[in-house]
């Protein structure tokens, strides 16, 4: 086994003398940063087993005295530098020693791990940021090629984009009017094919009411749209057809909000905190047309959520909504639809439609799960802020909501052009 030590201003080019000296057989045995570059030893001939065994302490063969060479053997300064580096090792076992203090008794066979060294895990990271830029150098050159060769049809696509669509989802609808010529007709085709796409339920909820549980992450409004739905029934059916009901026993304060809100509109409000106390208070509000039942907000990575599953899907005639915020990351939506599809979904409810800069995320989820869109939710006022889904509806207001979005942008940018104006002429001014 031959050991040599290198030295040079960087990572790379110290990687590349051990190459160039070694061969692409050679073992890294150490790093660090010295004065005015890194030190790298490393070792050619490396025999693993003779490390295990002098690391179990069980004597090795010794095939041949080792040869230690750090740096030019001509060069006194070199020589001098390597005996003020402690002193040199009389065997390997020493050397191992000083690198890492002796490991705990192992049941497998050990294996050498080089990959946690910070230079070669600084060098990994810088190699995933060229990927990544590379990767995004050579996106825009295909989107540059695929808009010289189809103009309208990346027209469409960057329109059909800002509406905050998924790119699948959009690429589909633009290529479906590639043979359409003029902008305008194929935007309006667009539009309404993406209107198609869109699941909606009808409004039977308040129209036939039933035992209707309403779930999602925490914050999404659940409790807020139980309210809502609550006071629309009552409207149209009286206060004594309807109860809440909530399982939240984990939210401090929770319960009691569902109590004010059930006081306020007079009807009939229960709290629980197992399956077996929600199945005996369903039997007895059997009488009641509308039960609306608020369950604890769970992320999409909480364990106890199949708790929760199980004990809705106990109950046969409980109907389940997922409540999703309009204002989530798309990503997050997705995850959060992955999760809760575990139980059966009757369809979904969009909240804070108002705080949304775009609809195209909620309505990509959607129509990706195919979960049916049954209301939205663009306020806090109680029942006023609460509609019935239409997909015309929904896509018209994602049109106008990303006009406003690009007006204010063009605002942002003029108010920025006209600060950088003053500030130039003030500085001739000064001048």
């Amino acid at each position: 086994m031959k050991i040599k030590r290198f030295f040079a201003p960087d990572m790379r080019q110290a990687i590349r003398l051990v190459r160039e000296e070694h061969g692409p057989d050679a073992v890294i045995l150490s790093t660090r940063r010295a004065e005015g570059g890194m030190e790298v030893i490393s070792a050619i001939d490396f025999d693993q087993e003779a490390v295990h065994a002098m690391a179990d302490g069980e004597p090795a063969p010794q095939p041949a005295p080792y040869e230690f060479s750090f740096g030019d053997e001509d060069d006194g300064a070199a020589a001098n530098e390597a005996a003020s580096w402690d002193e040199v090792p009389s065997s390997l076992a020493e050397l191992t020693a000083r690198r890492e203090p002796e490991p705990p008794a192992r049941s497998a066979d050990p294996q050498v791990v080089w990959s946690q060294d910070p230079a070669i895990v600084a060098m990994r990271q810088e190699i995933e940021s060229m990927r990544g830029l590379l990767q995004d150098q050579l996106s825009q050159l295909a989107w540059g090629d695929y808009t010289r060769k189809h103009p309208l049809q990346a027209q469409l696509l960057r329109r059909l984009s800002r509406l905050g669509l998924a790119t699948p989802l959009a690429r589909s609808i633009a290529e479906a009017f590639t043979a359409v010529k003029e902008p305008e007709k194929a935007w309006q085709l667009a539009v309404q094919h993406l209107v198609r796409q869109i699941p909606v339920t009808d409004d039977n909820l308040l129209s036939h009411g039933g035992v209707v549980a309403l779930v999602g992450p925490t914050g999404v409004g659940k409790t807020t749209t139980i309210a809502k739905l609550a006071a629309r029934f009552v409207q149209r059916h009286g206060r004594g057809h309807v109860a809440l009901v909530s399982t939240d026993s984990y939210r401090i304060g929770a319960q009691k909000q569902l109590m004010t809100f059930g006081q306020i509109l007079g009807v009939e409000t229960h709290s629980v905190s197992s399956p077996e106390e929600l199945d005996g208070v369903l039997r007895r509000l059997m009488d009641k047309k509308l039960v609306l039942i608020d369950t604890a907000g769970m992320s999409q990575r909480d364990v106890r959520l199949a708790q929760q599953f199980g004990s809705l899907a106990a109950n046969p005639l409980i109907r389940t909504y997922l409540v999703m915020s309009a204002n989530t990351e798309r990503a997050v939506m997705e995850e959060t639809v992955s999760a809760y599809q575990k139980v059966q979904l009757d369809g979904c409810i969009i909240t804070k439609v108002d705080e949304a800069v775009t609809l195209g995320a909620s309505l990509s989820v959607a129509i990706g799960a195919k979960l049916p869109i049954a209301y939205v939710s663009d306020g806090q006022r109680v029942p006023e802020d609460l509609h019935p889904a239409r997909a015309d509806r929904l896509v018209k207001r994602a049109v106008n909501l990303t006009k406003v979005h690009q007006k204010a942008e063009a605002l942002r940018a003029g108010q920025s052009n006209a600060s950088m104006n003053l500030q130039r002429t003030g500085s001739n001014a000064h001048v």
